[in-house]
């Protein structure tokens, strides 16, 4: 199975539990890999035989700053589902980093991968 990945969207979005996060937008970072037979495309050299990546990232972008969740797991779902929705993907992964969590201690971030396959 072929792969087509976009690594470190970033993006300013209102995610969390708690009311400072929903009122103040804060930095997320976003990865989505997508798996399918693109064999076509590479025969063809056209992009209407693969995904276009533009439109993952367009995606991911689109439904961390138009919509509110309390977990970044439902974020992580909602792009997963509608990337599924997309021709040619057969399975997706979906990795959610939110860059500045409301924590007492050091930390690089905190983050969730799923992995969900159609059908």
């Amino acid at each position: 199975m072929d792969r087509i990945f976009l690594d470190g969207i970033k993006v300013m979005a209102s995610h969390g539990v708690l009311s400072v996060e929903k009122d103040s937008p804060q930095p997320f970072e976003i990865d989505i890999a997508v798996y399918g037979d693109f064999r076509a495309a590479t025969e063809s050299d056209r992009i209407s035989q693969t995904v276009d990546y533009s439109l993952l990232g367009s995606l991911a972008i689109e439904v961390a700053t138009t919509t509110r969740f309390d977990l970044i797991e439902t974020l992580a779902q909602e792009i997963a589902d509608r990337i599924l929705a997309i021709d040619k993907v057969l399975e997706v992964e979906v990795t959610v980093r939110k860059m500045l969590p409301p924590v007492t201690y050091p930390l690089n971030f905190a983050g969730v991968t799923i992995r969900r396959t159609l059908g």
